[in-house]
């Protein structure tokens, strides 16, 4: 049976995800970076197709799922680190390991069996922009280790023991983490600047006498950063 995988990705990453199945013997049939695209790709095919999702925004609803031969997510964070933005908090809690993780897709956020995880050592005084970078460079390498896998739709990814630890961190626990409280101290401030870094949609902010001050960026002309390079 010809492997029918669909991608879902955001289109900054497409080529290069792409080029890493290629180079372990699998093709894309399609490429996604929207619901709807999904949702008419998994429409128009008879045969049995699977879904890899890396880097996308897009929630996969639970009605959905079920329309493909097992689908799978690549993480960028360890099983310990779940939800949004994990290279944020392994900062913040000044943890020295991090890692990539491969998982089943679920209803639920990280919740699937884990097939692959990568682990690797964070350097000394490494900011966000570049663990990011470091993230998806593994990401891509696991991504070609898992190629073959994931083109033989006649089997499932088998599990790899590891157990998903941690809280699930939404989009709230990272404002909140941006806020920085009246009395912040030095330590804390420097904790929180080197775990959120600068960026044009986001900033360290603090309210005084009912008006909320936001830090103002040392480097000028900022622009969208993801997997630690400028994706504008």
């Amino acid at each position: 049976m010809e492997p029918r995988l669909i991608l879902l990705t955001d289109k900054a990453f497409s080529e290069e995800v792409s080029a890493r199945l290629a180079s372990g013997g699998v093709k894309p049939a399609s490429i996604i970076d929207s619901l709807d695209g999904l949702k008419a790709a998994a429409a128009q095919s008879s045969l049995p197709q699977r879904l890899v999702s890396f880097g996308s925004n897009v929630i996969v609803p639970p009605d959905l799922l079920k329309h493909f031969s097992g689908a799978y997510i690549f993480h960028p964070g360890p099983p310990k680190y779940r939800g949004l933005f994990p290279s944020v908090f392994a900062l913040y809690d000044n943890a020295v390991e991090f890692g990539v993780t491969c998982h089943e897709m679920t209803a639920d956020i990280d919740a699937g069996s884990i097939v692959a995880v990568e682990r690797f050592a964070i350097p000394n005084n490494a900011n966000r922009e570049q663990l990011d970078a470091l993230t998806y460079a593994a990401m891509l390498a696991l991504v070609e280790r898992l190629a073959p896998q994931l083109a033989d739709l006649s089997k499932s990814l088998a599990p790899v023991g590891e157990t998903w630890s941690g809280p699930v961190r939404r989009r709230a626990d990272f404002d909140a983490l941006c806020r920085l409280p009246a009395s912040v101290s030095a330590d804390e401030f420097q904790r929180r600047y080197r775990a959120i870094g600068e960026g044009p949609h986001h900033a360290l902010s603090i309210e005084l006498h009912g008006r909320t001050f936001k830090l103002e960026s040392e480097r000028k002309g900022l622009r969208v950063v993801r997997g630690g390079r400028e994706i504008n």
